[in-house]
This record gives structure tokens, C-alpha cells and sequence, in this order.
């Protein structure tokens, strides 16, 4: 029952979001963002089931292959969201950095990864398990493994760099779509690599 209600939750924030960017943003980018954002969470959670030391998801209601559809938004309605809260911040507080290709997408990876501690803490308690982490995994609160904080703002950081990249090209709108759907695949092989070298460090620190 929980992972139905998460599931249910997760697609109703993720729907705000769109109708949020269609609104202020416009169809090709808002089509960018979440038919890119859905790509990489299906594909790199399928990625995720076959590699060792990964979390697990054990009882959700649809899969596309061994990912919940749950994680086809579940990845960007946050980085929307927190994309979007990082842009206020740098205008309230820091201005002049508010279009930065690199801050904009920094700061929105700090909001990411505050957004991922409360989610992670509630996704591994024992009676949600919205998905599980294996025993050998470092954890350092409740638990959430180490790593959480870093792999949800490298995600955000790459993704929402590569996004506003593309964006930012001198072609039509519907060319800069099917390329940032494409550039998702790269963001996942960048995002996995990020992901086993900051794990290694966090190794070696503990160790």
C-alpha cells in the first residue's frame, strides 16, 4: 500500500512540475525536461539493479523492466523543483550569479541533496521500503547510506548542466529537445562513474 501511495504521490508532484514549466517555459523545453528526466530514471535504474552493492526496489505496483515507473519521475520532479528553488535563492541572495552555467546548476544540486536526506530516511524505514539498501552499504543516518546526498546532487548538477547546455543552443526548440533525451543516456554513464569515485573515497575516509 505505501509504494502505491508514493507512486501516486510522486506522478502528482511530477504533473505540478510540468504544468509549472509548460506554463513559465514552453512545450519543446518542458517535453526536454521530463520526457529526459523519465529516460534517465527508467534507464538508470535498470542500470543500478545489475551492479553489486545497489539498492533494490521489492514492492512496487509497475515496473519497466526492473525500475518502478515511480523512478521515471521520481528523478525529475526533484531536480525541477530544486532547479527552480535555486534559481529564487541566487535571485534573492546573489544575483549576479543567477544565470552562471555553472552555479545555477551547483546550487540546485545543494537543494537536491537537503531534498534527499528526509526522502531517503522515510523510503528505508521499515514500513515503507520504497526501495532498500543492501546491509554492506555505508550508512551514517538511520538508514541512508553515505552516499545519498552526493548521488542525488551529482545527478541534479549533471542533468540540470547539460539541460540548460542544450537549451541554451542556437537551433529550434524541437532540436534542442531530441538532443538533451539523447544527452540523458551520457548524464548516466557521467552520473554512475561520479557515483563508484565518490563511494571509493567515502571508503577510504571510513576505513
Amino acid at each position: 500500500m505505501y509504494a502505491e501511495i508514493v507512486t501516486l504521490t510522486v506522478m502528482a508532484g511530477c504533473l505540478l512540475c510540468i504544468i509549472h514549466s509548460w506554463l513559465y517555459r514552453g512545450r519543446w523545453q518542458t517535453m526536454a525536461f521530463f520526457v529526459g528526466g523519465f529516460v534517465f530514471g527508467i534507464v538508470r535504474e535498470n542500470i543500478v539493479s545489475l551492479l553489486p552493492g545497489m539498492y533494490t526496489y521489492p514492492s512496487h505496483p509497475f515496473y519497466i523492466g526492473n525500475a518502478p515507473i515511480m523512478m521515471g519521475f521520481g528523478w525529475s520532479a526533484p531536480f525541477y523543483a530544486c532547479w527552480i528553488v535555486g534559481n529564487r535563492l541566487l535571485e534573492a541572495f546573489a544575483p549576479k550569479w543567477k544565470d552562471n552555467k555553472c552555479v545555477v546548476p551547483f546550487i540546485a544540486a545543494i537543494v537536491t541533496a537537503t531534498l534527499s536526506l528526509p526522502v531517503e530516511v522515510a523510503a528505508g524505514a521499515s514500513q515503507t521500503m520504497w526501495w532498500v539498501w543492501p546491509p554492506e552499504a555505508i550508512r551514517v543516518i538511520f538508514e541512508m547510506p553515505a552516499i545519498v546526498p552526493f548521488g542525488w546532487a551529482g545527478a541534479a548538477f549533471l542533468f540540470i548542466f547539460f539541460y540548460r547546455w542544450t537549451e541554451s543552443r542556437k537551433t529550434t526548440p524541437r532540436a534542442n529537445a531530441a538532443l538533451f533525451v539523447v544527452l540523458t543516456l551520457l548524464v548516466i554513464v557521467l552520473h554512475l562513474a561520479y557515483v563508484f569515485v565518490v563511494r571509493a573515497i567515502i571508503v577510504l575516509l571510513l576505513a
